[in-house]
């Protein structure tokens, strides 16, 4: 089912590092020219060296998604370079745990303008492109935790994934008449830096579990789209 994405440009978000970075990864190891946008410029560095290094076609751009401008310029020179985008992977995002007591009004601002906007900000600089052609796939990662009904000190950075599930939605309705996909992944407890430092939990996936989901919804082919797709550790709780 995997098939090769020779050929096909791919912009992944948070690609820096976790599952973003897997993503890139799996994605040029099937072929794919890359794009890559990430805050984090050493990491970012680090990143297009590995798959450079590798024979891969990548341009990596230092890019605070919560800027419309940054956001607009850097998708037009990844385009410039490769071509109109194929596929759209949205990983970038944080965390905000805290009880409501302890979130600041900032903290609040700063996850729903990562996760949210920044996800609304990216779809809107690729979506036209994907228009013009009647082409193209979005696949935005919000987490598990938008299926769950809680848990203790994670309101806001849930509010914030529910709020991506909701978006990723209505855009597939939006968009389909268009003939461009839209997906929402929502991974479980995966091992990155999310949480601080990989902590080597057995048990937990792998940021490389994350990207191969990626990689079957990015292959089904034209007719087929996969809207909504949860995936976890087996011993995950989903109540």
């Amino acid at each position: 089912m995997l098939e090769s994405m020779e050929g096909r440009v791919v912009l992944v978000t948070g690609a820096a590092r976790g599952m973003g970075k897997a993503i890139a990864q799996m994605f040029s190891k099937r072929g794919a020219r890359l794009g890559l946008l990430d805050a984090l410029e050493e990491e970012l560095r680090c990143v297009v060296a590995e798959i450079q290094e590798e024979g891969g076609e990548v341009l990596g751009k230092v890019v605070d998604v919560r800027q419309s401008d940054q956001v607009e310029t850097a998708v037009k020179k990844i385009a410039n370079q490769f071509g109109p985008i194929d596929i759209l992977v949205n990983s970038a995002g944080l965390g905000m745990p805290g009880r409501i007591e302890e979130l600041s009004e900032a903290d609040w601002d700063l996850c729903f303008d990562v996760n949210v906007k920044g996800t609304f900000l990216v779809c809107r600089a690729v979506v036209p492109m994907m228009k013009k052609r009647k082409e193209g796939q979005i696949i935005n990662v919000a987490s598990l935790a938008a299926w769950t009904r809680g848990n203790t000190a994670r309101s806001c950075y849930g509010a914030s994934k529910y709020a991506v599930r909701g978006f990723s939605r209505f855009l597939a309705v939006e968009l389909r008449s268009e003939n461009i996909k839209v997906c929402c992944l929502s991974p479980g407890s995966t091992d990155t830096h999310f949480r601080g430092e990989p902590t080597g939990k057995p048990n937990w996936m792998k940021p490389e579990d994350v990207a191969e989901t990626v990689l079957f919804i990015a292959s089904q082919r034209d007719k087929v789209a996969v809207a909504e797709l949860g995936v976890s550790m087996v011993m995950e709780g989903w109540g």
